[in-house]
Protein backbone atom coordinates (compact mmCIF):
# COMPACT_ATOMS: atom_id res chain seq x y z
CA UNK A 1 0.00 0.00 0.00
CA UNK A 2 2.83 2.34 0.86
CA UNK A 3 4.54 1.61 -2.52
CA UNK A 4 1.38 2.51 -4.39
CA UNK A 5 1.08 5.73 -2.40
CA UNK A 6 4.71 6.61 -3.17
CA UNK A 7 4.12 5.91 -6.86
CA UNK A 8 1.10 8.20 -6.87
CA UNK A 9 3.16 10.84 -5.07
CA UNK A 10 5.85 10.82 -7.79
CA UNK A 11 3.40 10.54 -10.67
CA UNK A 12 2.11 14.07 -10.17
CA UNK A 13 5.44 15.92 -10.52
CA UNK A 14 6.59 13.74 -13.41
CA UNK A 15 3.36 14.32 -15.29
CA UNK A 16 3.71 18.04 -14.62
CA UNK A 17 7.23 18.05 -16.10
CA UNK A 18 6.05 16.16 -19.18
CA UNK A 19 3.12 18.52 -19.68
CA UNK A 20 5.44 21.52 -19.26
CA UNK A 21 7.82 20.20 -21.91
CA UNK A 22 4.91 19.53 -24.27
CA UNK A 23 3.76 23.08 -23.86
CA UNK A 24 7.08 24.45 -25.16
CA UNK A 25 6.43 23.42 -28.74
CA UNK A 26 8.58 21.57 -31.24
CA UNK A 27 10.83 24.54 -32.11
CA UNK A 28 11.80 25.26 -28.53
CA UNK A 29 12.31 21.59 -27.81
CA UNK A 30 14.73 21.27 -30.75
CA UNK A 31 16.60 24.39 -29.68
CA UNK A 32 16.76 23.12 -26.11
CA UNK A 33 18.08 19.76 -27.31
CA UNK A 34 20.76 21.42 -29.47
CA UNK A 35 21.91 23.61 -26.59
CA UNK A 36 21.99 20.62 -24.25
CA UNK A 37 24.01 18.60 -26.78
CA UNK A 38 26.47 21.47 -27.22
CA UNK A 39 26.92 21.83 -23.48
CA UNK A 40 27.50 18.09 -23.10
CA UNK A 41 30.04 18.08 -25.95
CA UNK A 42 31.87 21.06 -24.46
CA UNK A 43 31.92 19.37 -21.07
CA UNK A 44 33.29 16.20 -22.65
CA UNK A 45 36.05 18.13 -24.45
CA UNK A 46 36.96 19.96 -21.26
CA UNK A 47 37.06 16.69 -19.35
CA UNK A 48 39.37 15.16 -21.94
CA UNK A 49 41.58 18.23 -22.03
CA UNK A 50 41.74 18.36 -18.27
CA UNK A 51 42.96 14.77 -18.27
CA UNK A 52 45.79 15.54 -20.71
CA UNK A 53 49.18 16.42 -19.30
CA UNK A 54 51.07 19.24 -21.12
CA UNK A 55 54.07 17.69 -22.88
CA UNK A 56 57.45 19.21 -23.77
CA UNK A 57 60.39 17.79 -25.74
CA UNK A 58 62.69 15.76 -23.52
CA UNK A 59 65.21 14.81 -26.21
CA UNK A 60 65.20 15.14 -29.98
CA UNK A 61 66.98 13.56 -32.94
CA UNK A 62 67.72 10.39 -30.98
CA UNK A 63 69.18 7.22 -32.36
CA UNK A 64 66.94 4.18 -32.24
CA UNK A 65 68.94 2.57 -29.45
CA UNK A 66 68.95 5.74 -27.36
CA UNK A 67 65.21 6.27 -27.85
CA UNK A 68 64.48 2.71 -26.71
CA UNK A 69 66.70 3.13 -23.64
CA UNK A 70 65.06 6.44 -22.71
CA UNK A 71 61.58 4.93 -23.04
CA UNK A 72 62.59 1.98 -20.87
CA UNK A 73 63.71 4.34 -18.09
CA UNK A 74 60.48 6.36 -18.34
CA UNK A 75 58.38 3.21 -18.11
CA UNK A 76 60.27 2.08 -15.03
CA UNK A 77 59.60 5.47 -13.45
CA UNK A 78 55.91 5.29 -14.50
CA UNK A 79 56.20 8.60 -16.33
CA UNK A 80 53.82 9.20 -19.26
CA UNK A 81 55.53 9.93 -22.55
CA UNK A 82 54.76 10.43 -26.22
CA UNK A 83 56.84 9.87 -29.35
CA UNK A 84 57.09 12.37 -32.19
CA UNK A 85 59.09 13.01 -35.37
CA UNK A 86 59.04 9.38 -36.40
CA UNK A 87 60.24 8.10 -33.03
CA UNK A 88 63.33 10.31 -32.88
CA UNK A 89 61.79 12.76 -30.38
CA UNK A 90 60.50 11.90 -26.90
CA UNK A 91 57.96 14.14 -25.16
CA UNK A 92 57.48 14.12 -21.39
CA UNK A 93 55.38 16.12 -18.90
CA UNK A 94 56.57 19.72 -18.90
CA UNK A 95 56.91 19.96 -15.14
CA UNK A 96 59.15 16.87 -15.02
CA UNK A 97 61.47 17.58 -17.95
CA UNK A 98 64.34 18.99 -15.86
CA UNK A 99 64.20 16.15 -13.32
CA UNK A 100 64.02 13.50 -16.03
CA UNK A 101 67.02 14.92 -17.87
CA UNK A 102 69.09 14.73 -14.71
CA UNK A 103 67.87 11.19 -14.08
CA UNK A 104 68.72 10.09 -17.62
CA UNK A 105 72.12 11.79 -17.42
CA UNK A 106 72.82 9.66 -14.37
CA UNK A 107 72.00 6.60 -16.49
CA UNK A 108 74.35 7.81 -19.24
CA UNK A 109 71.57 8.60 -21.70
CA UNK A 110 71.47 9.54 -24.45
CA UNK A 111 74.73 7.90 -25.39
CA UNK A 112 74.63 8.81 -29.08
CA UNK A 113 74.19 5.24 -30.22
CA UNK A 114 77.57 4.11 -28.88
CA UNK A 115 79.32 3.18 -25.67
CA UNK A 116 82.29 4.76 -23.98
CA UNK A 117 84.63 3.84 -21.20
CA UNK A 118 81.63 2.80 -19.11
CA UNK A 119 81.85 -0.53 -20.89
CA UNK A 120 84.58 -1.41 -18.40
CA UNK A 121 82.43 -0.53 -15.40
CA UNK A 122 81.00 -4.03 -15.49
CA UNK A 123 83.15 -6.58 -13.78
CA UNK A 124 85.14 -8.66 -16.25
CA UNK A 125 84.88 -12.38 -15.88
CA UNK A 126 87.89 -14.62 -15.82
CA UNK A 127 86.88 -16.15 -19.12
CA UNK A 128 87.24 -12.90 -21.08
CA UNK A 129 89.76 -13.39 -23.85
CA UNK A 130 92.37 -10.81 -24.87
CA UNK A 131 90.56 -10.41 -28.17
CA UNK A 132 87.37 -9.37 -26.37
CA UNK A 133 89.31 -6.93 -24.25
CA UNK A 134 90.87 -5.35 -27.33
CA UNK A 135 87.48 -5.08 -29.03
CA UNK A 136 85.95 -3.44 -25.95
CA UNK A 137 88.84 -1.00 -25.78
CA UNK A 138 88.38 -0.13 -29.45
CA UNK A 139 84.62 0.36 -28.99
CA UNK A 140 85.17 2.56 -25.96
CA UNK A 141 87.71 4.71 -27.79
CA UNK A 142 85.42 5.13 -30.80
CA UNK A 143 82.45 6.02 -28.58
CA UNK A 144 84.36 8.60 -26.57
CA UNK A 145 85.68 10.26 -29.73
CA UNK A 146 82.17 10.36 -31.21
CA UNK A 147 80.80 12.00 -28.05
CA UNK A 148 83.55 14.62 -28.10
CA UNK A 149 82.98 15.45 -31.78
CA UNK A 150 79.23 15.80 -31.18
CA UNK A 151 80.02 18.63 -28.80
CA UNK A 152 81.20 20.83 -31.68
CA UNK A 153 78.83 23.51 -32.89
CA UNK A 154 76.70 22.38 -35.81
CA UNK A 155 77.45 18.65 -35.46
CA UNK A 156 74.35 16.54 -34.81
CA UNK A 157 75.84 13.04 -34.72
CA UNK A 158 79.25 11.54 -35.36
CA UNK A 159 80.57 8.06 -35.94
CA UNK A 160 84.23 7.06 -35.68
CA UNK A 161 85.91 3.95 -37.11
CA UNK A 162 89.42 3.10 -35.96
CA UNK A 163 91.88 0.59 -37.33
CA UNK A 164 94.61 -0.23 -34.82
CA UNK A 165 96.79 -2.95 -36.34
CA UNK A 166 98.71 -5.32 -34.16
CA UNK A 167 102.20 -6.52 -34.86
CA UNK A 168 102.15 -10.11 -35.87
CA UNK A 169 104.39 -12.64 -34.21
CA UNK A 170 107.92 -12.86 -35.57
CA UNK A 171 107.39 -9.66 -37.54
CA UNK A 172 109.36 -6.46 -37.27
CA UNK A 173 106.92 -4.34 -39.23
CA UNK A 174 103.74 -2.94 -37.81
CA UNK A 175 100.94 -1.34 -39.78
CA UNK A 176 99.98 2.27 -39.25
CA UNK A 177 96.78 3.28 -37.48
CA UNK A 178 93.96 4.71 -39.58
CA UNK A 179 90.67 6.42 -38.80
CA UNK A 180 87.47 7.37 -40.60
CA UNK A 181 84.93 9.89 -39.29
CA UNK A 182 81.36 10.35 -40.53
CA UNK A 183 79.62 13.61 -39.54
CA UNK A 184 75.92 14.46 -39.65
CA UNK A 185 75.36 18.20 -39.49
CA UNK A 186 72.35 20.04 -38.09
CA UNK A 187 70.02 21.31 -40.78
CA UNK A 188 71.84 23.03 -43.64
CA UNK A 189 74.97 23.81 -41.64
CA UNK A 190 78.36 22.74 -42.91
CA UNK A 191 81.70 22.38 -41.19
CA UNK A 192 84.22 24.94 -42.39
CA UNK A 193 87.86 24.27 -43.08
CA UNK A 194 88.94 25.22 -39.57
CA UNK A 195 86.38 22.85 -38.10
CA UNK A 196 87.56 20.00 -40.32
CA UNK A 197 91.15 20.62 -39.26
CA UNK A 198 90.04 20.62 -35.63
CA UNK A 199 88.34 17.24 -35.97
CA UNK A 200 91.32 15.91 -37.89
CA UNK A 201 93.86 16.80 -35.22
CA UNK A 202 91.49 15.83 -32.41
CA UNK A 203 91.24 12.27 -33.69
CA UNK A 204 94.93 12.07 -34.56
CA UNK A 205 96.10 13.16 -31.12
CA UNK A 206 93.62 10.97 -29.25
CA UNK A 207 94.75 7.70 -30.85
CA UNK A 208 98.32 6.49 -30.24
CA UNK A 209 100.37 6.21 -33.41
CA UNK A 210 97.77 7.88 -35.64
CA UNK A 211 98.96 10.56 -38.06
CA UNK A 212 96.71 13.29 -39.48
CA UNK A 213 97.50 12.06 -43.00
CA UNK A 214 95.74 8.79 -42.20
CA UNK A 215 92.43 10.34 -41.11
CA UNK A 216 89.52 10.68 -43.54
CA UNK A 217 86.42 12.75 -42.76
CA UNK A 218 83.17 12.65 -44.72
CA UNK A 219 79.66 13.92 -44.07
CA UNK A 220 76.27 12.36 -44.63
CA UNK A 221 75.96 14.16 -47.98
CA UNK A 222 78.84 12.09 -49.30
CA UNK A 223 81.25 15.01 -49.43
CA UNK A 224 84.87 14.30 -48.61
CA UNK A 225 86.02 16.87 -46.07
CA UNK A 226 89.55 15.61 -45.40
CA UNK A 227 91.66 13.67 -47.87
CA UNK A 228 94.16 11.83 -45.75
CA UNK A 229 97.62 11.86 -47.29
CA UNK A 230 96.49 12.44 -50.88
CA UNK A 231 98.19 15.05 -53.09
CA UNK A 232 96.03 17.75 -54.61
CA UNK A 233 95.88 17.90 -58.39
CA UNK A 234 93.46 17.81 -61.28
CA UNK A 235 89.93 17.36 -60.01
CA UNK A 236 91.15 17.59 -56.45
CA UNK A 237 92.46 21.08 -57.17
CA UNK A 238 89.04 22.10 -58.44
CA UNK A 239 87.53 20.71 -55.28
CA UNK A 240 90.01 22.76 -53.28
CA UNK A 241 88.90 25.88 -55.13
CA UNK A 242 85.29 25.05 -54.37
CA UNK A 243 86.16 24.60 -50.71
CA UNK A 244 87.91 27.95 -50.74
CA UNK A 245 84.85 29.63 -52.22
CA UNK A 246 82.56 27.91 -49.73
CA UNK A 247 84.83 28.87 -46.84
CA UNK A 248 84.66 32.49 -47.94
CA UNK A 249 80.86 32.31 -48.10
CA UNK A 250 80.64 30.76 -44.64
CA UNK A 251 83.02 33.35 -43.21
CA UNK A 252 80.92 36.21 -44.56
CA UNK A 253 77.65 34.64 -43.40
CA UNK A 254 79.01 33.97 -39.93
CA UNK A 255 80.36 37.51 -39.62
CA UNK A 256 76.97 38.99 -40.54
CA UNK A 257 75.11 36.72 -38.11
CA UNK A 258 77.47 37.50 -35.23
CA UNK A 259 77.11 41.21 -35.93
CA UNK A 260 73.30 41.24 -36.01
CA UNK A 261 72.72 38.78 -33.16
CA UNK A 262 74.10 41.41 -30.79
CA UNK A 263 70.96 43.49 -31.29
CA UNK A 264 68.36 41.09 -32.72
CA UNK A 265 69.02 38.22 -30.34
CA UNK A 266 70.51 34.73 -30.72
CA UNK A 267 68.88 32.59 -33.37
CA UNK A 268 66.82 35.45 -34.81
CA UNK A 269 68.92 36.11 -37.90
CA UNK A 270 70.14 33.96 -40.77
CA UNK A 271 72.63 35.06 -43.42
CA UNK A 272 73.71 33.32 -46.61
CA UNK A 273 76.40 34.60 -48.95
CA UNK A 274 77.23 33.73 -52.55
CA UNK A 275 80.70 34.62 -53.78
CA UNK A 276 81.87 34.56 -57.39
CA UNK A 277 85.66 34.24 -57.46
CA UNK A 278 88.29 34.36 -60.18
CA UNK A 279 90.91 31.63 -59.72
CA UNK A 280 92.90 32.42 -62.89
CA UNK A 281 96.70 32.63 -62.55
CA UNK A 282 97.71 36.02 -63.98
CA UNK A 283 101.27 37.29 -64.65
CA UNK A 284 101.70 40.98 -65.59
CA UNK A 285 104.88 42.71 -66.83
CA UNK A 286 104.96 46.50 -67.06
CA UNK A 287 107.71 48.99 -68.11
CA UNK A 288 107.26 52.75 -67.77
CA UNK A 289 109.48 55.71 -68.86
CA UNK A 290 109.45 59.07 -67.12
CA UNK A 291 110.90 61.89 -69.28
CA UNK A 292 110.84 64.35 -66.45
CA UNK A 293 112.98 62.16 -64.30
CA UNK A 294 116.39 62.35 -66.11
CA UNK A 295 119.65 61.30 -64.49
CA UNK A 296 123.16 62.15 -65.98
CA UNK A 297 124.71 58.89 -66.99
CA UNK A 298 128.12 60.05 -68.44
CA UNK A 299 129.97 63.32 -69.26
CA UNK A 300 132.78 63.74 -71.91
CA UNK A 301 134.90 66.93 -72.24
CA UNK A 302 137.41 67.74 -75.12
CA UNK A 303 139.77 70.83 -75.04
CA UNK A 304 142.12 71.80 -77.99
CA UNK A 305 144.67 74.70 -78.13
CA UNK A 306 146.77 75.60 -81.28
CA UNK A 307 149.52 78.38 -81.47
CA UNK A 308 151.60 79.58 -84.62
CA UNK A 309 152.91 82.59 -86.74
CA UNK A 310 151.56 83.81 -90.05
CA UNK A 311 154.07 84.02 -93.05
CA UNK A 312 155.04 87.54 -94.37
CA UNK A 313 153.34 88.82 -97.46
CA UNK A 314 155.00 88.11 -100.82
CA UNK A 315 156.23 91.26 -102.72
CA UNK A 316 158.72 92.16 -105.52
CA UNK A 317 161.32 93.18 -103.04
CA UNK A 318 161.26 89.88 -101.37
CA UNK A 319 161.82 88.10 -104.64
CA UNK A 320 164.94 90.14 -105.75
CA UNK A 321 168.22 88.25 -105.72
CA UNK A 322 170.42 89.02 -102.83
CA UNK A 323 167.53 90.44 -100.84
CA UNK A 324 167.34 89.14 -97.29
CA UNK A 325 164.01 87.75 -96.15
CA UNK A 326 162.48 89.31 -93.20
CA UNK A 327 160.06 87.71 -90.83
CA UNK A 328 157.41 90.13 -90.59
CA UNK A 329 154.47 87.65 -90.01
CA UNK A 330 152.14 87.96 -87.02
CA UNK A 331 151.77 85.17 -84.35
CA UNK A 332 148.34 83.23 -84.10
CA UNK A 333 146.60 81.06 -81.41
CA UNK A 334 143.43 78.74 -81.57
CA UNK A 335 141.49 77.16 -78.62
CA UNK A 336 138.52 74.59 -78.83
CA UNK A 337 136.55 73.05 -75.96
CA UNK A 338 133.79 70.39 -76.37
CA UNK A 339 131.66 68.76 -73.57
CA UNK A 340 129.17 65.90 -74.10
CA UNK A 341 126.72 64.74 -71.34
CA UNK A 342 124.62 61.55 -71.70
CA UNK A 343 121.33 61.44 -69.68
CA UNK A 344 119.32 58.30 -68.66
CA UNK A 345 115.51 58.59 -68.79
CA UNK A 346 113.60 57.24 -65.71
CA UNK A 347 112.24 53.76 -66.39
CA UNK A 348 110.09 51.49 -64.18
CA UNK A 349 109.75 47.77 -64.85
CA UNK A 350 107.15 45.75 -62.91
CA UNK A 351 106.35 42.05 -63.06
CA UNK A 352 103.22 40.86 -61.16
CA UNK A 353 102.16 37.24 -60.62
CA UNK A 354 98.65 36.80 -59.16
CA UNK A 355 97.90 33.35 -57.78
CA UNK A 356 95.33 34.16 -55.09
CA UNK A 357 91.64 34.24 -56.09
CA UNK A 358 89.85 37.53 -56.57
CA UNK A 359 86.22 38.24 -55.65
CA UNK A 360 84.28 39.12 -58.78
CA UNK A 361 80.82 39.54 -57.29
CA UNK A 362 79.25 39.21 -53.86
CA UNK A 363 75.59 38.60 -52.97
CA UNK A 364 74.28 38.38 -49.40
CA UNK A 365 70.75 37.43 -48.31
CA UNK A 366 69.78 38.20 -44.71
CA UNK A 367 66.62 36.81 -43.08
CA UNK A 368 65.57 38.40 -39.77
CA UNK A 369 62.75 37.51 -37.43
CA UNK A 370 59.97 39.96 -36.70
CA UNK A 371 58.78 41.35 -33.38
CA UNK A 372 56.12 40.03 -31.00
CA UNK A 373 54.25 42.93 -29.41
CA UNK A 374 51.11 42.47 -27.36
CA UNK A 375 50.84 38.82 -28.31
CA UNK A 376 50.84 39.56 -32.06
CA UNK A 377 53.69 39.18 -34.54
CA UNK A 378 54.62 41.97 -36.92
CA UNK A 379 57.29 42.51 -39.51
CA UNK A 380 60.11 44.94 -38.96
CA UNK A 381 59.67 48.41 -40.36
CA UNK A 382 61.41 49.52 -43.57
CA UNK A 383 63.59 51.87 -41.51
CA UNK A 384 64.88 48.97 -39.40
CA UNK A 385 65.54 46.86 -42.49
CA UNK A 386 67.41 49.78 -44.09
CA UNK A 387 69.67 50.14 -41.04
CA UNK A 388 70.34 46.40 -41.03
CA UNK A 389 71.21 46.50 -44.75
CA UNK A 390 73.62 49.39 -44.13
CA UNK A 391 75.40 47.41 -41.42
CA UNK A 392 75.67 44.38 -43.68
CA UNK A 393 77.15 46.45 -46.52
CA UNK A 394 79.79 47.84 -44.21
CA UNK A 395 80.63 44.41 -42.80
CA UNK A 396 81.13 42.64 -46.14
CA UNK A 397 83.00 45.40 -47.97
CA UNK A 398 80.22 46.23 -50.39
CA UNK A 399 81.36 47.48 -53.81
CA UNK A 400 78.64 48.74 -56.12
CA UNK A 401 80.98 48.90 -59.15
CA UNK A 402 81.58 45.19 -58.74
CA UNK A 403 77.85 44.47 -58.87
CA UNK A 404 77.45 43.40 -55.22
CA UNK A 405 73.94 42.92 -53.88
CA UNK A 406 72.47 42.83 -50.35
CA UNK A 407 68.88 41.80 -49.61
CA UNK A 408 67.29 41.95 -46.13
CA UNK A 409 63.86 40.38 -45.55
CA UNK A 410 61.78 40.12 -42.36
CA UNK A 411 59.85 36.85 -41.95
CA UNK A 412 58.51 34.80 -39.09
CA UNK A 413 60.89 32.15 -37.79
CA UNK A 414 59.96 28.58 -36.84
CA UNK A 415 61.26 26.99 -33.66
CA UNK A 416 63.35 23.80 -33.56
CA UNK A 417 60.40 21.62 -32.54
CA UNK A 418 58.64 22.42 -35.82
CA UNK A 419 56.03 24.88 -34.57
CA UNK A 420 55.81 28.59 -35.13
CA UNK A 421 57.62 30.68 -32.59
CA UNK A 422 55.01 32.12 -30.25
CA UNK A 423 55.38 35.09 -27.94
CA UNK A 424 55.71 34.27 -24.26
CA UNK A 425 52.54 34.30 -22.23
CA UNK A 426 49.02 35.13 -23.38
CA UNK A 427 48.20 38.59 -24.71
CA UNK A 428 51.40 39.88 -23.14
CA UNK A 429 50.44 38.49 -19.72
CA UNK A 430 52.54 35.94 -17.81
CA UNK A 431 49.97 33.17 -18.35
CA UNK A 432 50.87 29.75 -19.67
CA UNK A 433 49.19 28.79 -22.98
CA UNK A 434 47.61 25.71 -21.40
CA UNK A 435 46.05 27.78 -18.61
CA UNK A 436 44.84 30.36 -21.12
CA UNK A 437 43.15 27.60 -23.14
CA UNK A 438 41.34 26.33 -20.07
CA UNK A 439 40.19 29.83 -19.17
CA UNK A 440 38.81 30.33 -22.68
CA UNK A 441 36.97 27.01 -22.54
CA UNK A 442 35.45 27.88 -19.16
CA UNK A 443 34.34 31.26 -20.48
CA UNK A 444 32.69 29.67 -23.51
CA UNK A 445 30.87 27.18 -21.31
CA UNK A 446 29.62 29.97 -19.05
CA UNK A 447 28.38 31.98 -22.04
CA UNK A 448 26.53 28.99 -23.51
CA UNK A 449 24.93 28.22 -20.16
CA UNK A 450 23.87 31.85 -19.69
CA UNK A 451 22.31 32.00 -23.15
CA UNK A 452 20.47 28.74 -22.53
CA UNK A 453 19.10 30.03 -19.23
CA UNK A 454 17.95 33.35 -20.69
CA UNK A 455 16.35 31.94 -23.83
CA UNK A 456 14.97 28.57 -22.83
CA UNK A 457 15.48 28.08 -19.14
CA UNK A 458 13.09 30.73 -17.83
CA UNK A 459 9.91 29.35 -19.49
CA UNK A 460 10.78 25.80 -18.51
CA UNK A 461 11.56 26.76 -14.93
CA UNK A 462 8.29 28.71 -14.66
CA UNK A 463 6.20 25.79 -15.88
CA UNK A 464 8.02 23.29 -13.70
CA UNK A 465 7.62 25.55 -10.65
CA UNK A 466 3.89 25.86 -11.34
CA UNK A 467 3.49 22.09 -11.69
CA UNK A 468 5.53 21.34 -8.56
CA UNK A 469 4.00 24.11 -6.37
CA UNK A 470 2.55 22.89 -3.00
CA UNK A 471 -1.27 23.02 -2.58
CA UNK A 472 -2.57 26.41 -1.46
CA UNK A 473 -5.16 26.42 1.39
CA UNK A 474 -8.62 27.65 0.29
CA UNK A 475 -10.04 28.26 3.78
CA UNK A 476 -8.46 28.88 7.09
CA UNK A 477 -10.14 26.02 8.90
CA UNK A 478 -8.68 22.61 8.49
CA UNK A 479 -5.57 23.87 6.72
CA UNK A 480 -3.05 22.31 9.04
CA UNK A 481 -4.83 18.99 9.10
CA UNK A 482 -5.19 18.90 5.33
CA UNK A 483 -1.51 19.71 4.81
CA UNK A 484 -0.53 17.05 7.29
CA UNK A 485 -2.67 14.49 5.53
CA UNK A 486 -1.18 15.46 2.14
CA UNK A 487 2.34 15.15 3.52
CA UNK A 488 1.47 11.71 4.79
CA UNK A 489 0.50 10.78 1.26
CA UNK A 490 -3.06 9.54 2.19
CA UNK A 491 -5.66 12.23 1.56
CA UNK A 492 -8.46 9.69 1.71
CA UNK A 493 -8.50 9.63 5.51
CA UNK A 494 -10.64 12.83 5.66
CA UNK A 495 -14.40 12.41 5.95
CA UNK A 496 -16.53 12.83 2.86
CA UNK A 497 -17.61 16.38 3.64
CA UNK A 498 -14.00 17.36 4.37
CA UNK A 499 -12.46 15.47 1.40
CA UNK A 500 -10.27 17.40 -1.02
CA UNK A 501 -11.52 17.74 -4.59
CA UNK A 502 -9.73 18.77 -7.78
CA UNK A 503 -10.95 21.46 -10.13
CA UNK A 504 -9.40 21.71 -13.54
CA UNK A 505 -10.09 25.44 -13.61
CA UNK A 506 -8.70 26.05 -10.13
CA UNK A 507 -5.05 25.65 -9.27
CA UNK A 508 -4.60 23.68 -6.08
CA UNK A 509 -7.29 21.94 -3.96
CA UNK A 510 -10.20 23.23 -1.79
CA UNK A 511 -12.53 21.56 0.70
CA UNK A 512 -15.82 20.11 -0.57
CA UNK A 513 -17.76 21.60 2.38
CA UNK A 514 -16.67 25.11 1.40
CA UNK A 515 -17.95 24.58 -2.14
CA UNK A 516 -21.29 23.23 -0.86
CA UNK A 517 -21.74 26.14 1.52
CA UNK A 518 -21.01 28.60 -1.31
CA UNK A 519 -23.60 26.91 -3.56
CA UNK A 520 -26.27 27.06 -0.84
CA UNK A 521 -25.49 30.73 -0.22
CA UNK A 522 -25.90 31.57 -3.92
CA UNK A 523 -29.23 29.67 -4.08
CA UNK A 524 -30.58 31.49 -1.05
CA UNK A 525 -29.50 34.97 -2.19
CA UNK A 526 -29.34 34.96 -6.00
CA UNK A 527 -29.71 38.74 -6.41
CA UNK A 528 -26.86 39.58 -4.06
CA UNK A 529 -24.62 36.90 -5.70
CA UNK A 530 -25.36 38.32 -9.16
CA UNK A 531 -24.52 41.82 -7.95
CA UNK A 532 -21.18 40.62 -6.55
CA UNK A 533 -20.27 38.85 -9.81
CA UNK A 534 -21.15 41.95 -11.84
CA UNK A 535 -18.97 44.07 -9.60
CA UNK A 536 -16.07 41.61 -10.09
CA UNK A 537 -16.43 41.57 -13.86
CA UNK A 538 -16.90 45.33 -14.29
CA UNK A 539 -13.57 47.24 -14.21
CA UNK A 540 -13.32 50.13 -11.86
CA UNK A 541 -13.49 53.55 -13.48
CA UNK A 542 -10.58 55.83 -12.69
CA UNK A 543 -11.39 58.69 -10.39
Amino acid sequence: MSDASATRGWAGPVNGIIEGLKGLGRGRLLALGAVAAGILALLAVMALRAGEVPMSPLFGELEGRDAAAVIAVLERQRVPYRLAAGGTQVLAPSEQVARLRLLLAKEGLPSGGGVGWEIFDRSESLTTSPFQQDVNRLRALEGELARTIRGLAGVRTARVHLVLPRREAFSRERGEAQASVVLAMQGAQRLDREGVQAVLHLVATAVPGLKPQHVSIVDTRGELLARGGQALGGAAQALNQEEMRRAQEMRIGRAVEELLERSLGPGRVRAEATVEMDFDRVETREERFDPENQVPRSTQSVTEQNRGAEPPPTTVATNLPGQESTSGGAASSENRQEETTNFEIGRTSRSTLREHPVVKRLSVAVLVDGLAEGGTWRERTPEELARIAALVRSAIGFDERRGDKVEVVSMRFVDEAGGTAEPPGFLGLPIAPALATRLIESGLLAMVALVAILLLGRPVIGRLAASLAPPAPALAEGTVEGAASLEAGDPGRLPGAEAMIDRAQIEGQVRASAINNLIELVEQHPDEALSVLRRWLTPEEPA
